[in-house]
């Protein structure tokens, strides 16, 4: 893929440049709902359900490449790209349950001062719904170039479009220019 670089003005006469060698990315979680939405349906509160079992139900997959050493969805990296849209949504393997993606979250590490968010917000809000997705632009500061960084997936599974259980995963994103 063929590198792009812009030059342009600011309002304020700085110049600035743009790199860019991608473009929008998708990425997909895929999950055996029925089975999820069991484990999740047996778990009583406050037990929180284990990561690993959740983890087992479900599969990451983007259309830049992304990969995992182990297919495990915690060592899950996508490419992203500065100034780019991310679009997260979910799939069902199983007839009658729906995946949706609530909310993605950043977490800041407080104790590096040169830690810098992806997006301009640090929770960013699914449509809503059993078929929720969330969509985001990736901000444009080199700090992100090279960055590997964990978030959250709030995710929940529907049963018959009415029934519904939360769980969340923890992949990776990565900046490019």
């Amino acid at each position: 893929m063929d590198r792009k670089l812009k030059f342009y003005l600011t309002e304020k006469g700085f110049l600035k440049i743009r790199l860019s060698k991608g473009g929008k990315v998708k990425i997909t979680l895929e999950v055996k709902a029925k089975k999820l939405y069991e484990y999740l349906n047996s778990i009583v509160t406050p037990i929180e359900p284990e990561h690993s079992i959740v983890d087992s139900y479900c599969k990451l997959t983007d259309d830049n490449y992304g990969k995992t050493n182990d297919s495990k969805v915690i060592d899950f990296v996508s490419h992203v790209y500065l100034h780019k849209n991310v679009k997260w949504v979910g799939k069902s393997r199983d007839k009658g349950y729906s995946i949706a993606i609530d909310s993605i979250v950043y977490h800041s590490k407080s104790k590096d001062p040169n830690d810098v968010d992806f997006f301009h917000d640090t929770t960013i809000i699914g449509i809503g719904g059993p078929n929720s997705i969330v969509e985001a632009r990736v901000k444009e500061d080199l700090r992100l170039i090279n960055k590997e960084d964990v978030y959250t997936i709030n995710c929940s599974v529907y049963k018959d479009s009415l029934h519904k259980k939360s769980f969340h995963i923890d992949p990776k994103l990565m900046g490019n220019p």
